[in-house]
């Protein structure tokens, strides 16, 4: 494919990935401050609990999806359809395997999900839980075939497609919330909209494909199978380290400081998990392209286009982290109340996790592209002990409360994932050293750090009220950032690649 439909591809995907997460993000607020005036801390706290434990029951998927999407690249650049149905049923069977397994351990744990809460627990819960658990299993059913067209390049559609179903469920589930305040009602329409969303989906893809239409008798040749095993184990500790880094906080929130704490953290988890999906989606909707340019791209070509793309990273989470620090309390404020805040210290680590967490995704996505997956297996089972030791450490000896669960992901990933998973990718990936990357690395880090400082200090200072104030705080800090951004970052050549391709964008819009 030549770069100019490869850039082409990624923008439309990012472009679709940013507005279509916005809108969602905006829905997540109307339905979560329903939420919580309607149901309570308490029902919010179950919400975050449950949505923990599924992902930690969702090991069994270890990963088999982005495997599957990688051994798709080659083919579909080939228009080797034999091989892509052969991908799509062995793909279609395994997932219906993986339902069964989440089914028989959600049915294991649920006679103990109430030993999961601290202070009191809620009326119904394990049927609260049976439906959580039906949605995660009805989640498997036809999504293989949303994978096809991630690689395909065609993610937008997939896009659209969750947009237009999660819309629907919004309004129906506000309704519900303010007529008959039913938590039972709010969990069977979650349920049911997930369902029809991988039904039309499934489809959309049948008629795109239609070779993929009658799947029956075609089998993955023993070669293609064994590559798919190699990555999955590869895969197996990634996915495992990955669920206990990002599965567990709430968890261990509910398990040691209850489930209002769980309640409160979720405010703020939805605002860094909404802005952190933008994105992932707006960088990551490039993944795909990235496959297909370790396919056909020369070495130097592709480390240029990594650089490019770990700037990229950085300057958009330079700019959110910065109004995260300067907005995110006031904006709690005028949200929901003063009665929802956290500490100053507590939101502090949120921010920091955010900023390091975010810094982790170009190596993620090359790694993906790649498919490095088997070198990364063990350095992902290391991080996920270290993480949970020094979180329950955090947590229940020194009694850091919220913080603590957070300041163990952040010590793991500055110990571990800073070098490791770089440099996976350069040493295995294109053939470059680390230290270039790792200079700027830390240069990038600086940055992030001394811009979260000021900003933090800024909405202390101006401590305007109301949604004029909050504005005229954002307005003032992304003034002040753009600024520093362009003074620190002019002379660098990739400033200078995204800065004539913004020109190049405006001028066709």
């Amino acid at each position: 494919m030549k770069e100019s439909s490869r850039l082409q591809r990624s923008l439309l995907n990012s472009v679709v990935a940013s507005l279509t997460q916005m809108a969602t993000i905006l829905m997540r607020f109307v339905v979560q401050t329903t939420f919580i005036h309607e149901l309570g801390l308490r029902y919010l706290g179950v919400n975050g609990l449950f949505n923990n434990i599924l992902t930690l029951l969702s090991f069994s998927e270890l990963g088999l999806g982005s495997a599957i999407i990688f051994s798709m690249y080659r083919p579909l650049a080939e228009d080797q359809q034999d091989e892509i149905a052969a991908l799509m049923s062995f793909y279609r069977k395994a997932y219906f395997f993986i339902a069964a397994i989440v089914s028989v351990l959600g049915l294991i744990i649920l006679p103990f999900i109430g030993l999961l809460i601290k202070h009191g627990s809620v009326p119904y819960i394990r049927i609260y839980f049976c439906l959580f658990l039906a949605n995660t299993i009805v989640s498997y059913l036809f999504a293989y075939k949303r994978s096809i067209l991630t690689a395909d390049q065609k993610d937008y559609v997939n896009l659209v497609n969750q947009f237009i179903f999660t819309l629907f469920q919004s309004i129906v589930q506000v309704v519900i919330l303010l007529v008959w305040k039913n938590y039972f009602l709010f969990l069977i329409i979650l349920v049911t909209c997930t369902f029809l969303s991988n039904l039309v989906i499934s489809l959309q893809v049948d008629r795109r494909y239609p070779y993929l239409n009658n799947l029956s008798g075609v089998k993955l040749p023993k070669k293609d199978l064994d590559d798919i095993v190699q990555n999955t184990m590869g895969l197996i500790g990634s996915q495992i380290g990955g669920i206990i880094v990002f599965g567990t906080d709430n968890l261990l929130i509910s398990s040691f400081l209850g489930l209002v704490s769980v309640g409160l953290y979720t405010n703020y988890s939805l605002i860094t998990n909404a802005l952190g999906g933008i994105l992932n989606k707006a960088v990551g909707a490039a993944t795909a392209s990235l496959g297909n340019l370790t396919v056909n791209g020369s070495k130097e070509h592709v480390y240029q286009i990594f650089q490019r793309y770990v700037f990229l990273n950085f300057s958009l989470t330079f700019f959110v982290v910065s109004m995260l620090a300067s907005c995110l309390g006031p904006f709690i404020k005028v949200w929901i109340g003063s009665r929802y805040l956290l500490s100053a210290t507590t939101v502090f680590v949120i921010i920091i996790n955010f900023a390091i967490n975010q810094m982790r995704q170009p190596a993620g996505n090359f790694i993906a592209a790649y498919g490095l997956y088997r070198k990364i297996g063990w350095k992902s089972i290391i991080e996920a002990f270290f993480n949970l030791l020094l979180s329950v450490f955090f947590i229940a000896v020194l009694k850091f409360g919220i913080a603590g669960t957070l300041l163990g992901t952040i010590l793991t990933n500055l110990l571990i994932n800073s070098w490791w998973e770089p440099g996976l990718v350069l040493k295995y990936g294109i053939g470059k050293k680390l230290g270039p990357y790792f200079k700027d690395y830390l240069i990038y880090m600086l940055v992030l750090c001394l811009s979260l400082i000021s900003n933090f200090y800024l909405s202390i200072v101006l401590d305007w009220r109301g949604f004029v104030g909050l504005f005229l705080i954002a307005v003032v800090s992304l003034t002040a950032d753009i600024f520093i951004f362009v003074l620190l970052f002019w002379h660098k050549k990739e400033f200078v690649f995204l800065w004539e391709l913004l020109m190049r964008i405006l001028k066709k819009v």
